[in-house]
């Protein structure tokens, strides 16, 4: 697995690379899970061979009723095992549709964020067509960005905390 998010790295870059992370645990999870469900189709497969070629050999008895009575169980726990192996493929199915909903927010708060990074910092061909602040007639470079990108970051995360609590505001009224 690649390094822990940093401190320092932005929110939306955190998402993408957790959700980069959970793909490649995913696909490691989804090819064991498709070793152990041959094992248990192979168990049942080998098991009704077995029940066939002691009642075809061995005249009935209650041993042989005893052994073919095991080797159902045994068909019948493989059975159990490939039905929950197919949950955990339900399972992973669920997940990768988490991971794509958190790539989905990361690519949104990219966006985001290079949006309120344009709007902060504006392109030099873009400078003239604006209105210039009074300290900026005095004291700025006409290429010096007035923030930072942890400001911008900083913004991007008040935007979304102030949309949140609307959001809850909405729903409780709701109720």
């Amino acid at each position: 697995m690649s390094d822990k998010p940093q401190e320092n790295q932005a929110i939306p870059d955190q998402l993408m690379q957790i959700a980069r992370e959970q793909e490649g645990g995913a696909e490691r999870v989804l090819d064991q899970i498709e070793v152990v469900q041959h094992s248990f189709e192979e168990i049942q497969s080998l098991s009704k061979e077995c029940q066939d070629i002691l009642r075809s050999l061995v005249p009935p008895s209650p041993e042989l009723e005893r052994l073919t009575d095991r080797l159902e169980q045994i068909g019948f726990h493989a059975d159990n095992g490939a039905y929950n192996i197919q949950g955990a493929f339900d399972l992973y199915q669920y997940q990768d549709v988490v991971r794509q909903k958190l790539e989905k927010v990361g690519r949104s708060l990219i966006e985001v964020a290079q949006y309120v990074l344009g709007r902060l910092q504006p392109a030099e061909d873009h400078l003239p067509l604006m209105a210039p602040s009074g300290r900026d007639i005095l004291h700025r470079e006409p290429q010096m960005a007035d923030v930072t990108k942890a400001d911008a970051d900083s913004i991007v995360a008040e935007f979304f905390a102030k949309a949140m609590k609307e959001k809850a505001a909405k729903a409780a009224e709701g109720k």
